[in-house]
């Protein structure tokens, strides 16, 4: 039994000398921690970059580096903040150098005013990436036509009194040189309907090409209306009209009226009138082929409601008297 306690009382005074040196272990690692952290060390370190100063009259036609490495003179607990978190680094574009069609910056050459960017225990002693590449372009505005997408299918009897309106029917698009010479105009997104009866006023979004990141337009939305109205058809018999006939020449047709066949919305039915269109057969016709037996009717004219309009008949006999 005494044997027993002895060998407990040793158990236990071991693991007690165990703890202590554990934790004098640890603080003197920690103490030996803090003393390497507060020494100046250097070392490479990665910053994010954001570019100041474009030049006058230039912008970015492609995203240049967003990072560089740099060669930091710093404290050790410094060192590891900015290497457990990339700190930003703003970069001046002003004196920005031109080789040829490239554009470039030394970055070391602004040591000075990056380091005003950091703390007074920091110093930034080289950039590893001594040159960045910029593609820059001349910017430029311009004028281009909104284009619609439209598959539109109208229920049966019913259609347009008018044509479709795009509003604005242009846009404003601005960005480098390169970009906007390449656009003509710009598509709409798609709109698909189907058994339309009635007016259309919906807004469709701007397709805007993939590099949109480096183009501004004056908006990113177009409105599209457009007036539905039921049709019906009208009918009216006019007597045929000759032009270019010469005086000396009397000219029989057959027969002598024709008949015209219109398609008209029903709120604009009763302004049409004989008068709202004008069918000729021109003479020339003939004097151009001497051996045709028969004239075709020309529309010169037709009234803007007159959605669809036909002739019959499609031909005229003619007998030429001299």
């Amino acid at each position: 039994m005494k044997f027993e306690k002895n060998q407990t009382n040793i158990s236990i005074s071991t693991k007690r000398k165990v703890k202590v040196f554990a934790f004098i272990l640890v603080l003197t690692s920690i103490i030996w921690l803090l003393i390497e952290l507060s020494k100046i060390s250097i070392s490479t370190v990665k910053f994010n970059v954001v570019y100041t100063n474009l030049p006058a009259n230039k912008l970015l036609q492609s995203t240049p580096t967003s990072k560089v490495n740099v060669s930091l003179k710093a404290p050790g607990f410094m060192l590891l903040r900015h290497k457990i978190k990339a700190q930003k680094l703003a970069i001046n574009l002003k004196n920005t150098i031109k080789n040829d069609s490239k554009y470039y910056i030394i970055p070391n050459n602004q040591i000075a005013s990056l380091n005003e960017q950091l703390n007074k225990e920091t110093e930034i002693l080289n950039i590893i990436e001594d040159t960045i590449f910029f593609d820059l372009g001349i910017n430029k505005s311009k004028k281009v036509p909104v284009n619609p997408s439209l598959n539109i299918k109208y229920k049966l009897g019913y259609n347009l009194i008018d044509i479709i309106k795009v509003t604005p029917d242009s846009v404003l698009v601005t960005g480098s040189e390169k970009l906007i010479d390449s656009i003509q105009e710009i598509s709409t997104s798609r709109l698909e309907i189907e058994d339309v009866f009635e007016n259309i006023n919906t807004e469709l979004s701007l397709k805007l090409p993939p590099k949109n990141k480096f183009l501004n337009v004056s908006t990113t939305h177009v409105k599209v209306t457009a007036t539905v109205d039921k049709f019906t058809e009208g009918k009216f018999k006019v007597p045929v009209n000759i032009i270019n006939k010469p005086e000396d020449i009397r000219m029989n047709t057959f027969p002598r009226e024709i008949e015209v066949v219109y398609q008209v919305g029903l709120t604009n039915f009763n302004k049409i009138n004989a008068n709202s269109f004008l069918i000729v057969f021109d003479y020339d016709q003939y004097r151009r082929d001497t051996l045709i037996q028969y004239l075709t009717p020309i529309i010169q004219h037709k009234s803007e409601f007159i959605s669809s309009l036909k002739i019959y008949p499609s031909q005229i006999e003619f007998l030429i008297q001299k």
